[in-house]
């Protein structure tokens, strides 16, 4: 399919990528910085712009890989009449695009995405669509760049929009915290990656509930006071501790 792309961050490089190693063609990439868009275009063989007015009229989907806050933006300001429209977005409704165009549609990666890491790991794609002419062609796209295919509701791609914050930006955060807590006691915060790895790697094998670990689960309150004398002048790190070791034992003695 011809393709323009408007957006020029993490998911426009991801499918930009991935849609013209699967043959498809890349007409225009769009960006309020030009410089990005050369950027990206360059590495697509398409051509790039600042200007919505410029925008090439003859792509089978125009695939909308902005910001959520740019979105209600586009559907204002861009008009495609009955053109396939996508937006990337897990917490944001179909309806959110409606204005564009009649032909609207999802196409959500469920991964954690970096434009600088140009091997991609397998991304799952929730779709949605507007009607069942848009769900063909956007099943049709969405198979060529991916194995796990989902059609799914707004609302419950927002929820699992919700898990994976949880999965994924929450436990990197804590493990920042762990690496920021390391250095301020001047420890090696590499002696913790072989224990992150298998956090991970047992999640492969088993269910998250049946390896759970820790002070917490068993109410070791001695070990968890000595814990907390450790950081008792970090407020957020206090809480976050706190907070977690109460979920952890509810969850399991509920």
């Amino acid at each position: 399919m011809n393709i323009v792309i408007i957006g020029a961050g993490n998911i426009a490089h991801c499918f930009g990528t991935l849609l013209k190693i699967h043959g498809h063609q890349i007409l225009q990439v769009i960006s309020r910085k030009k410089e990005n868009a050369q950027v990206l275009a360059e590495n697509l063989h398409a051509s790039a712009t600042d200007d919505l007015l410029d925008i090439n009229m003859e792509a089978d989907i125009y695939l909308l890989a902005v910001s959520d806050a740019a979105l209600p933006e586009l559907n204002e300001e861009l008009r495609l009449g009955k053109r396939i429209v996508l937006h990337t977005s897990g917490a944001v409704s179909l309806d959110a695009i409606k204005r564009i165009s009649t032909h609207t549609g999802v196409m959500y990666p469920l991964q954690s995405i970096r434009k600088e890491v140009k091997n991609y790991p397998a991304i799952p794609l929730l779709l949605e669509a507007s009607n069942d002419e848009v769900m063909r062609r956007l099943q049709s796209i969405a198979q060529s760049i991916s194995s796990r295919i989902e059609v799914v509701s707004s609302e419950q791609r927002l929820q699992l929009h919700l898990g994976a914050v949880l999965c994924n930006n929450f436990t990197n955060h804590l493990i920042t915290r762990a690496k920021q807590f390391c250095e301020q006691k001047g420890l090696d915060f590499n002696l913790l990656q072989p224990i992150i790895r298998e956090t991970f790697e047992r999640l492969e094998k088993f269910a998250p509930e049946t390896v759970q670990t820790g002070p917490a689960m068993r109410k070791d309150e001695e070990t968890m006071s000595k814990h907390r004398a450790l950081i008792q002048d970090q407020q957020h790190l206090q809480e976050i501790y706190r907070v977690m070791s109460d979920s952890i034992y509810d969850f399991y003695n509920a």
